[in-house]
């Protein structure tokens, strides 16, 4: 009878008697593990610990079968169960099948959903403040890393999780409560690499072991009885604890469990991230053009002082991929451990006995050649989108795997990546000692005594290439007439997220009519049987590649083959379907549950109403979430019966009030003009042939005073929130047939309507002079709208030959919706349905033409007029926010902000620096303020560097504004003035850049000396050109090809010597 071969010995080192391989441990476990493991090429070995046996696992291809978590399961490790001692059976500690295990991890699952990033996210900024105001005081000087980024990561979790401040940054010294951590960590290592008869005798390390268990229940036990004697409404990780129940059975936690998951997470949470920065920081010292890239984003994403937010964590994608490639070399927490339901084999020849734990040692499986060419090298690179597609798998671990892995994964990311880049954006790093990596271990590794020296980084180092950022509009959603269709959103979640989704898309669908139901997958696929609904959306996620907890019974449905039409029947025909998936590209099999639910749905026979949809929480969510229902919406329309265009929006009569403040942002203010004055002298026939070129429309010069308390920088932008000329406000009114002093109280339901006096009284005249742009461009929708607002055959017919050609007549002859109206008299639009079509009014921004050096409590602003044509061919076309600032007088008030440009700005930090100022016409502005700030510091006493002025007007007895102060400038030799005309032939410079290529001796000159160049103005025509004739200047003086002179005028921008801040027209 043939018997089975018997499965061959793991390898083994060499070892000694009684000891094995203890001896080569001494200090920690992860480098001799590194040295040994190179010695198996299988990617599997074993050591021995005293009597006790250790498997270690490093390859790709063993990690992928022990991954699978109906065969093994996470078994904690032997220092995680001397760890037990004072964690219990908290979320890392526990044994899978503790019941208290599965309670917790469903109760605190929705601590960690990608919306409660975003509740935590102001609370980790806050604590990153505190690190960078305290490096800020030391600047100059060196910082202990590893000790800093504790603190950080420790005060973050305290705070998002807890409600508890440790206010690590105010004393010298870390909290008592790291040191009694620090020295329990470290004894549950040295326990398991100490012989039996080594801990028997260690007396003393265990009496010290039992105090630091002791201080460190007592801090948890305080937080936990404060947050009792004070409950808050918050659902931070606490309140979850002490009040949530476990959706399976029911259960509370009880307090014991309590007190180890909050000792669990204050270890969990703080001590893995702080080793990754700390690591992190490390290799970006050694590899100096990583740090260029580093930098390089960081002051594009944050530029200025702008505090973070949320959305700028997704945009931080070098930083993201430095901490990958950190985690990579050196995962904080190094192994897991994992045991076999039954006995395996695994590589089809390797026996992994019942219930006996084997270790997936990471830094190992991450240094494997196998996946991992020149492994020990740092490059980010490994972490491009199609180099993570390719990869395997199950080559990268930092976070354990499948179920057990690391809950607050999302929560160490965000913070780590805003923390990196909060301290790049303010600090130079160096390493002036040279260090060498030396790896310090307890549970978990970080570097040990390592120093960086910090210094705040000076203007000139910011990468600044700043212009005037248009205002974004939300991409409109297309009005849909539900008319009691049945509409289900059904929803997957284990965290919450797509339970929140589904309700906005609900709520969407409620507001336009649809008869709708928010249910779980499982209350509603029972067998596959189709809902009694005309329209299904189904958000869901997916949980390690796998189905959510609310889709457990749809996933067994699906491994059944309960959605093959042979079994179905007809049960979906009919039905229309989209799938929205939520989850992280960052981990394995990202978006794998969703996908398996789109094509179930078609095979069964519904209609996909849209393409399958994906909201990463490593992107932009929330816009692919609002592309998604924007997307839906339109094929919802294509479908919808012909019905009256209902609209959400509901206005009744009551008493007259002031809305206007309380619809605006907070921080805009109600700013006082001050002067306003003209700057352009009109212009005779005498002095050219207008119709070679027409005079410059009104410019004004007005002076805004700034609310107490309220500075600004030099170079600074103000927002401006503009009405409706009065003309067309009385256009509008005519034509809708309504009396202005009428009085509305305007109630709507929904984020839509935010920019309206929701609960306010206002008459119809304020209505549509503050709260509504008349002037803007007609969106798509509204021709549908319109349509279904009129009769009249010829008009739908018209209206439809609109949208078909969509761009050309509508959007290049900026027709707005009034135009529509009285073009076609037959459209017989409410005044709802006219305010929900009108975009809402948008601030407009203005460079700052003053200095505070010169005028602190005021600034001065330089708006040129917009009057033309209307390139519809109705009317004329003013500028919506220049013609309404023209027309204020002293003592009226706007309503505004300041705010820094992005990124900012702003002269050079040393006045002793060069400058080249190009800002023809109203580009001047902030170069005005320049010299205002030039003039005062030469006033005081300080060295002034040159100046260089080229500035552009048509004619110089006509539009040389602020002509008197220019000269005054140039007769004090505070600046060279270079002035180009482009009325008068005979004049030597036409435009700024003949002037600049004329005087290019002085401009090179300036250059080669350090100067920083700033162009200001059109961002079409001129700055193109000039950008284009800075170029051939270097060709000229330098010598070299056009592409070369391309990369040199690149190189200024990165140096932070070249500024723009260009503008389109319409303000």
């Amino acid at each position: 009878m043939a018997t089975s071969p018997k499965p061959p010995s793991i390898p083994m080192p060499p070892a000694l008697p009684m000891v094995g391989h203890l001896h080569q441990l001494r200090g920690g476990l992860v480098s001799p593990l590194l040295r040994m493991g190179r010695d198996f090429p299988d990617g599997i070995f074993k050591l021995k610990f005293g009597s006790r046996v250790g498997i270690f696992v490093t390859d790709p291809d063993l990690v992928a079968e022990l991954s699978d978590e109906r065969r093994f399961r996470k078994m904690p490790g032997p220092a995680l169960r001397v760890v037990r001692k004072f964690a219990g059976d908290g979320l890392f500690t526990a044994f899978s099948d503790e019941p208290n295990w599965g309670k917790a991890h469903r109760i605190l699952l929705p601590a960690f959903s990608q919306r409660a990033m975003r509740g935590y996210f102001d609370m980790i900024v806050e604590v990153c403040d505190q690190l960078v105001e305290k490096w800020s005081r030391a600047s100059g000087a060196d910082v202990h890393v590893a000790d800093d980024m504790t603190r950080l990561t420790l005060d973050s979790i305290a705070i998002a999780g807890f409600g508890h401040r440790f206010d690590s940054f105010q004393r010298e010294e870390l909290d008592s409560f790291l040191t009694a951590l620090g020295r329990a960590l470290g004894e549950a290592l040295s326990t398991i690499t100490r012989l039996p008869i080594q801990n028997r005798f260690a007396k003393r390390a265990k009496a010290q072991y039992e105090a630091d268990i002791a201080e460190m229940n007592a801090l948890v036990d305080g937080i936990i009885a404060d947050r009792r004697r004070n409950p808050t409404d918050g659902r931070d990780l606490l309140n979850l604890m002490l009040t949530a129940t476990d959706p399976e059975t029911g259960e509370q936690l009880d307090d014991v469990n309590i007190r180890y998951q909050v000792l669990t997470f204050l270890i969990a949470g703080h001590e893995t991230t702080s080793g990754m920065l700390t690591f992190a920081f490390s290799y970006l010292l050694r590899n100096p053009a990583v740090l260029a890239q580093a930098y390089a984003e960081v002051d594009r994403v944050l530029p200025g002082d702008r505090r973070p937010d949320f959305t700028d964590v997704a945009r931080l994608e070098v930083v993201e991929r430095i901490l990958k490639e950190a985690l990579r070399l050196w995962p904080t927490a190094p192994a897991f451990s994992l045991a076999p339901f039954e006995d395996e084999v695994i590589g089809g020849r390797w026996l992994m006995r019942k219930d006996r734990p084997v270790n997936v040692f990471v830094p190992g499986l991450h240094r494997n050649p196998k996946v991992w060419p020149e492994p020990e090298e740092f490059s980010i690179d490994r972490w491009l989108p199609e180099a993570e597609a390719a990869r395997h798998p199950h080559a990268y671990k930092p976070f354990g795997n499948g179920e057990r892995a690391c809950i607050g994964r999302q929560f160490a990311m965000v913070e780590a990546k805003i923390a990196m880049a909060m301290i790049l954006r303010r600090f130079a790093i160096s390493d002036p000692h040279a260090y060498r990596l030396r790896i310090k271990e307890t549970l978990s590794i970080k570097p040990d005594d390592f120093f960086m020296r910090v210094r705040l980084r000076a203007p000139h180092e910011r990468l600044q290439l700043g212009h005037a950022e248009p205002v974004a509009e939300d991409a409109p959603v297309a009005a849909v007439a539900g008319t009691g269709r049945r509409f289900a959103v059904l929803y997957g979640t284990s965290l919450g997220t797509a339970r929140d989704v589904a309700e906005e898309i609900a709520e969407r669908a409620r507001l336009d009519g649809f008869d709708v139901v928010v249910r779980a997958l499982d209350e509603s696929f029972k067998g596959g049987a189709r809902p009694e609904d005309k329209i299904v959306v189904v958000v869901t996620a997916t949980y390690n590649g796998r189905a959510p907890d609310s889709a457990v019974e749809v996933e067994r449905a699906l491994d059944a083959g309960l959605f093959e039409p042979t079994r179905i029947g007809d049960e979906w025909r009919g039905a229309s379907f989209a799938v929205l998936g939520l989850g992280n590209s960052q981990w394995p099999n990202y978006q794998a549950f969703p996908k398996r639910v789109d094509a179930a749905l078609e095979v069964a026979g519904a209609t996909r109403l849209v393409a399958r949809a994906e909201a990463d929480g490593q992107g932009n969510f929330d816009g692919a979430v609002a592309a998604f229902v924007c997307d839906l919406w339109r094929a919802l329309g294509a479908t919808a019966e012909p019905s009256d265009a209902a609209s959400s929006l509901t206005l009744r009569p009551v008493d007259l009030g002031d809305a206007r403040q309380q619809a605006l942002p907070e921080h805009a203010q109600r700013l006082e003009i001050v002067a306003n004055e003209e700057l352009v002298t009109p212009a005779t026939p005498d002095l050219w042939d207008f119709a070679t070129e027409p005079p410059r429309p009104s410019t004004r010069l007005i002076t805004v005073r700034l609310p107490e308390g309220q500075s600004y920088h030099t170079g600074d932008h103000v927002a401006v929130y503009a009405s409706n000329r009065p003309e067309l406000v009385e256009r509008a009114l005519a034509r809708l047939g309504l009396d202005g002093a009428a009085q509305l109280r305007v109630d709507g339901r929904g984020g839509r309507f935010k920019h309206l006096p929701l609960g306010q009284t206002v008459t119809v005249r304020q209505l549509l002079t503050d709260f509504v742009e008349l002037s803007d461009t007609l969106p798509r929708r509204a021709l549908d709208a319109a349509a279904q607002h009129t009769r009249c055959p010829h008009t739908r017919a018209e209206l439809e030959r609109l949208a078909a050609d969509y761009d050309a007549e509508v959007t290049a002859k900026r027709l707005t919706l009034l135009d529509l109206l009285d073009r076609h008299g037959a459209i017989e639009l409410p005044l709802d349905a006219f305010v929900e079509l009108c975009a809402p009014i948008s601030p407009r921004f203005y460079s700052i033409a003053s200095s505070p050096l010169a005028r602190p409590d005021a600034i001065d602003l330089i708006v040129g007029t917009i009057a033309a044509p209307a390139w519809s061919g109705l009317g004329e076309h003013r500028g919506f926010a220049s013609g309404y600032m023209a027309g204020k007088r002293p003592g009226d008030h706007v309503f505004g902000y300041v705010r820094r440009p992005n990124p900012p700005f702003a002269p050079p930090a040393d006045p002793a620096t060069a400058t080249i100022l190009i800002g023809p016409g109203t580009g001047f502005a902030p170069l005005r303020g320049f010299l205002q700030e030039r003039e005062a510091q030469a006033d005081g006493g300080a060295s002034v560097g040159r100046n260089l002025l080229f500035f552009g007007c048509r004619h110089p007895d006509h539009d040389w504004i602020c002509r008197a102060e220019m000269e005054r400038w140039r007769d004090r030799g505070l600046a060279d003035l270079y002035l180009a005309v482009s009325a008068v032939p005979s004049h030597p410079w036409r435009y700024v850049q003949d002037a600049l290529w004329a005087e290019q001796a002085q401009v090179w000159a300036a250059l080669e000396q350090g100067a920083h160049l700033y162009l200001c103005g059109d961002g079409k025509f001129m700055a193109p050109a000039v950008r284009d004739t800075l170029i051939r200047i270097w060709m000229n003086q330098a010598g070299g090809e056009h592409a070369q002179g391309s990369e040199w005028l690149n190189a200024l921008i990165e140096d932070g010597r070249f500024h723009q801040d260009v503008f389109g027209f319409g303000k």
